[in-house]
């Protein structure tokens, strides 16, 4: 008999239909972008409600908000969570630029759906984050999408800086204690019940009174901060210091140091302030606004007493300041600067330390002039960074660095260098004679004018360790280490000066001087 088999009816198979979202962004909340948000909405919804194959998902949109970073997105944040929720399978996005400015940020993201199974079509770059390609094209086009932004916030910053300029006032802050800003007028116009308060922190101050007692007095009046706080001394002391009070206006005193990552800082030099005199009417005097300015100068006096290079030296090595250090040695008085982590407990320091005298010749050679300047050199140097070679970086106000070189000519201990091409060449600038090489018992390697071992003459010039001359020349070269053909193919002689200067003579005429 035949076998029978039974065939049973094929069931279809039907593709699951992905769950699909889409994100939108604009960066101000203005009515033009507004609509165009609204636009991007409508336009997502109705693709992906469209598609049979999709199913829809949301569409996410931040308005107003910077895309360097994702932190203060709160749609994206949020779909980020829906994502972890395994509730999104795609992601359409319009472009690159408004899914991601920082380029970190964007691969960071990217990859972490990826890890999820998520894909992100990006329209414009015609770009899948699934697809073999899809990383690097990402990383490419990020990167100019970062630098787009940098030039957006550079042109933003030139267009506010020329309306500084030309006297356009404007404000950062629409309320601070005792005015409100007037967008009409375009001025702080004083609130009366506020300014009393502001009267009152300012009296008392020149009174004598410490900012705590100040303090207190205004909290137990029931007066708060217009963030209807209690008052502290360190917002205290701002208030008493804003040139707002007098009437004037101060701009760009912090400015945004990278658009990235939004951190504002002050400015101490790095760009031009713009003061403005009589911008809005006072609510403090300038006699009284003078008085405090002084009181809190010698105040501060009193505390803690400030030097020239009071918190503009810093260690290259571990980042702390320097600070002044004075110690007696048989009743001599000697002032040095030292990193301040030599002075912490269970730190330590491989830093140079430098005497004060040391310091003022070294600033002085750098500004070029003959004895030091306090003020101009308070005019002129914004920080100086110490290096771990005992050189020190100028940082100059307006941006330009200059280096004084430490040539290491006083080191601690002795490097035994012997060097053949300084023989006939060394010559004493006091007698004439020439200069002869010693190599002590110790290895340690030096060169004294030959006219301090002759009876009939008299010489005490300076004495040279032959490391030391192997260093200054090769500065004077302007090489980063010694090197004897080099030296043998442009020095003719070296003169030591009676002062311990060396005045080094080139073949083609050319002198240059190196001072000790």
């Amino acid at each position: 008999m035949a076998e029978i088999r039974k065939i049973e009816p094929a069931v279809p198979h039907i593709a699951r239909r992905k769950k699909v979202a889409a994100y939108a962004r604009v960066s101000r909340d203005t009515k033009r972008l507004m609509h165009s948000i609204s636009a991007q909405v409508s336009y997502y919804s109705d693709l992906i409600q469209k598609n049979p194959e999709w199913e829809y998902a949301g569409v996410y949109a931040d308005s107003g908000i910077s895309g360097t970073g994702k932190e203060k997105r709160s749609e994206f944040q949020r779909m980020l969570a829906d994502c972890e929720l395994g509730k999104i399978n795609i992601i359409l996005t319009k472009s690159i630029s408004r899914f991601a400015r920082n380029t970190v940020d964007l691969l960071e993201t990217v990859r972490h759906l990826k890890e999820l199974g998520i894909e992100v079509r990006f329209e414009k770059e015609h770009i899948n984050s699934l697809s073999e390609d899809g990383e690097l094209m990402l990383s490419l086009l990020a990167s100019f999408a970062q630098e787009e932004s940098r030039s957006i916030s550079d042109n933003c910053k030139w267009g506010i800086r020329k309306r500084f300029e030309s006297g356009e006032i404007g404000t950062a802050n629409k309320h601070i204690l005792g005015y409100r800003y007037d967008e009409e007028q375009r001025k702080y116009i004083i609130i009366p019940e506020e300014a009393v308060i502001v009267r009152r922190m300012f009296e008392l101050y020149i009174d004598g009174v410490t900012l705590q007692e100040i303090c207190d007095d205004l909290n137990n009046r029931g007066w708060r901060t217009i963030n209807d706080c209690l008052f502290q001394e360190s917002s205290l002391m701002s208030m008493i210091r804003n040139e707002v009070y007098a009437g004037d206006t101060l701009r760009q005193k912090s400015y945004m140091a990278d658009p990235i990552t939004k951190n504002k800082v002050k400015n101490k030099g790095e760009f031009p302030k713009y003061y403005m005199p009589d911008t809005h009417e006072a609510i403090i005097d300038r006699e009284t606004w003078a008085k405090v300015q002084e009181e809190i100068a010698r105040r501060e006096s009193l505390l803690n007493p400030t030097y020239c290079f009071t918190r503009k030296i810093r260690c290259g090595i571990c980042g702390m300041h320097y600070t002044r250090k004075i110690s007696k040695i048989k009743g001599k008085k000697f002032v040095h600067w030292i990193c301040r982590s030599k002075k912490e407990p269970g730190v330590t320091c491989a830093s140079i330390n430098f005497s004060e005298s040391e310091l003022k010749h070294i600033c002085s050679k750098i500004l070029g002039t003959d004895t030091f300047s306090e003020d101009e050199f308070n005019r002129s140097v914004l920080e100086m960074v110490v290096l771990e070679n005992g050189s020190i970086e100028f940082h100059m106000i307006g941006g330009e660095k200059k280096v004084w070189h430490n040539l290491r000519i006083n080191e601690s201990r002795h490097i035994p260098t012997v060097t053949d091409c300084f023989k006939g060449k060394l010559v004493c600038g006091d007698c004439g004679l020439e200069y002869h090489r010693v190599i002590s018992t110790d290895k340690w390697v030096y060169w004294y004018c030959i006219g301090k071992k002759r009876k009939e003459i008299s010489c005490t010039n300076r004495n040279y360790a032959d490391y030391q001359l192997r260093n200054i020349s090769a500065w004077i070269l302007g090489l980063s280490e010694f090197d004897e053909t080099e030296f043998n193919k442009q020095i003719e002689k070296i003169t030591v000066q009676s002062d311990g200067n060396l005045l080094y003579h080139f073949y083609d005429g050319r002198t240059s001087l190196w001072e000790r």
